[in-house]
This record gives C-alpha cells, sequence and structure tokens, in this order.
C-alpha cells in the first residue's frame, strides 16, 4: 500500500522536517527515496549498503529540493514512526495527519558522518547518535528487527 502525498516538508523553530498530511497506516509506503548514489557518507546523505549512500542534489533550490527530495528533511528519533528499507520509507506504526515522519538513523548508518546530540525525549534517547558500530549490545539487539539488511555483516564482525 502507497501513501501518495501523504507528506510535506514543514518549518518548523528547529528546521525543516518531514509531516504526515493525512493519516498514514502502520506497514503503509510512505515514499521513495530517490537521488544519486555515492561511496562516501555525508551529513544528509542514507546509507544503502556498505559502500554505498544515497544523496540529494545539493544544487536544486529550497522549494525544488522538497519537491524532489522530501527525504532530505527526516530528522531522526530514537522511537522512530517509519523506518527505511532499501530505498523505501515506511510506517513502523501508525502515523496520524500532523505528526512528524522520522527514522532512526542508527539503523542505516553504520558511522555517522556528522554524529550529533539527540533531543528526541525517547525514554531510550541515545543522546549522542554515531552510528550502528557505536551501539552497545543492547542497543543493538533493541533494534535487530528493523535494521537496513547492510547491517547483518557489522553484527557478524562484532
Amino acid at each position: 500500500m502507497t501513501c501518495r502525498f501523504a507528506y510535506t516538508v514543514r518549518d518548523t523553530q528547529s528546521g525543516a522536517c518531514l509531516v504526515a498530511t493525512r493519516d498514514i497506516a502502520r506497514g503503509a509506503r510512505i515514499l521513495l527515496i530517490d537521488g544519486r548514489l555515492q561511496r562516501h557518507p555525508t551529513r544528509y546523505s542514507i546509507q544503502l549498503d556498505i559502500d554505498v549512500h544515497i544523496e540529494c542534489d545539493s544544487e536544486l533550490e529550497s522549494s525544488e529540493m522538497r519537491a524532489r527530495h522530501p527525504w532530505r528533511f527526516l530528522n531522526h528519533a530514537c522511537n522512530p514512526n517509519a523506518r527505511v528499507y532499501g530505498r523505501i520509507l515506511f510506517a513502523r506504526r501508525a502515523i496520524g495527519a500532523g505528526d512528524e515522519i522520522t527514522f532512526d538513523y542508527t539503523t542505516t548508518e553504520i558511522s555517522m558522518a556528522e554524529p550529533f546530540h539527540c533531543g528526541c525525549g525517547a525514554a531510550k534517547c541515545l543522546g549522542l547518535v554515531r552510528g550502528f558500530v557505536h551501539l552497545d549490545a543492547a542497543q543493538r539487539r533493541a533494534r535487530a528487527a528493523r535494521i537496513a539488511p547492510h547491517l547483518q555483516s557489522v553484527i557478524g564482525s562484532a
């Protein structure tokens, strides 16, 4: 099931974010992550495989960036309502109209290009988001059902 046009990029006091424009059912496909493939991570890329990252076209104007690469405005949350699988963003649980759409960056990124302090407010907030290899065993287990396939090899070598 696809939720076509079920989101918009909205400006908030803390920056732009992706927001649901209508209710999205658990398991629904929210959007396709499209862009330029490259070998190295950046602040805004999403890791798709060991040496494959997807990046948006940085030369685009803001309105065109929002229209062509809305995934660029996905924020991290330690208890997110969406997950990335391959190049598709799916709803992990029902998302209400007006809710911010988030995903856990540690479920795709081996190591963040630019680690940052999280302020999501989740009971088990990581505090510092650095990537999957920086999680302890309990944090890795908590994310095991939603990590990207390329992180399975990282688990085997840890």
